[in-house]
């Protein structure tokens, strides 16, 4: 049985580095985890040299680190589900200030969120206007139209 033990813990220790070189999003690490405190706590029940305090430290600690792996997997979980801040998502059908008049074929200038955009559209709008924008083309160009209050 200490064979036994002693081969979970080294096959947790296997499959925690093996989680490095395999893209298994923490399953290995989690197995490896498992099998580590089902060894070891087997090892301390076989083996009597080791002082039973020590199953009082070690099982807390065990309990703490779980409490918390299973905290950040939830808060990692979240932030996955979560909506996206960055990016072209965030900017398609916000609302903008045009600094400098958009008119066909001449870019202007537009402000969102704190930043200055290039902007061109199909229509003329003025500058001090409201615009939303209807896309983003390859240059980082965004297409307004006019926002109608």
């Amino acid at each position: 049985m200490v064979y036994f033990a002693d081969f979970l813990i080294f096959f947790a220790f296997l499959l925690v580095i093996t989680d490095f070189f395999a893209m298994s999003y923490g399953v290995f690490t989690a197995a490896g985890a498992i099998f580590f405190v089902v060894g070891t706590i087997i090892l301390f029940y076989i083996v009597h040299s080791v002082p039973i305090f020590f199953v009082r430290i070690v099982l807390p600690t065990y309990i703490v680190l779980t409490v918390f792996v299973a905290i950040f997997v939830y808060l990692g979980y979240k932030a996955y589900r979560s909506k996206v801040k960055t990016g072209e998502a965030t900017l398609l059908n916000e609302v903008g200030e045009i600094k400098s008049d958009v008119k066909p074929g001449k870019d202007g200038k537009i402000l969102i969120n704190g930043e200055l955009w290039t902007a061109f559209s199909d229509y003329e709008i003025l500058s001090g206007s409201n615009a939303v924008v209807l896309e983003i083309d390859k240059r980082l160009r965004l297409k307004v139209k006019s926002a109608i209050k």
